[in-house]
């Protein structure tokens, strides 16, 4: 299924869904405060929450001659610490390329706005040793970012901006190993996640990113050489369990 179809679908899901839940909220008295994921307000002292969901990329065909056709699994956590702090933990994988990202937030909230500002520290592992290729890939990466968020009873819409900073990389392809340590700007991200609760405490989240970036980390493994930027959608959908 491509992208375009994946993104259509996902959006009259959601908008079939949002109608649903408006129904039947007429007489209850849900209020999305607490329940949501992205949205950058400060979670319970010691909360814990979890969201589990996929995401469709479409790589630009100079990096890769086919899309990628298998969904990005990720889990996405946060942990509620005392002062306004709290802590997010991210894991995506596609089984030959997976990051694992922690960081900490400091939130406020005036209102129904809210934002956070954070830095994430990222480990990415790949190997691809299928089609005639022996590679191997460790990287470090930062992610200074900042979250502003507005919600409503019911919905939670949040804009993310992060820059993306590579820390430290090693590759290696057979016996030959290349390894570089000088930091550099490798792009950013802009995002923009909406929670709909659907029904009881059940909240939906899909989220719209644009990766403008050099070297995309999905496909570090494939050993690409192109000295460019490039735009790189991507479209998320998960649920809070």
């Amino acid at each position: 299924m491509s992208f375009k179809k994946t993104f259509a679908i996902v959006v009259l899901l959601f908008l079939m869904s949002s109608v649903i839940a408006q129904e039947k909220g007429k007489t209850d008295t849900f209020n999305i405060t607490g329940h949501t994921m992205r949205f950058p307000q400060h979670p319970s002292k010691w909360g814990f929450r979890i969201a589990a969901g996929l995401s469709m990329v479409k790589p630009p065909k100079d990096l890769l001659e086919n899309a990628i056709q298998a969904p990005l699994v990720n889990i996405h956590m946060v942990f509620g610490l005392p002062w306004k702090f709290s802590l997010e933990g991210d894991v995506t994988t596609i089984v030959v390329s997976n990051q694992m990202a922690l960081g900490p937030r400091l939130g406020f909230s005036v209102k129904d706005f809210s934002f956070n500002i954070g830095y994430d520290m990222a480990f990415v592992y790949g190997q691809l040793r299928q089609f005639g290729f022996d590679n191997n890939t460790k990287v470090w990466i930062g992610y200074p970012n900042i979250s502003l968020g507005y919600k409503l009873k019911k919905m939670a819409f949040t804009l993310k901006m992060e820059a993306v900073t590579l820390i430290n990389v090693v590759q290696s392809s057979g016996e030959n190993d290349i390894v570089r340590t000088k930091n550099y700007f490798n792009g950013f991200t802009a995002a923009v996640y909406i929670e709909q609760r659907l029904w009881k405490d059940h909240i939906f989240i899909i989220g719209f990113k644009d990766n403008y970036e050099k070297f995309y980390w999905p496909t570090w493994m494939l050993f690409t050489t192109f000295n460019r930027f490039y735009h790189i959608p991507e479209l998320s959908f998960s649920w809070i369990l």
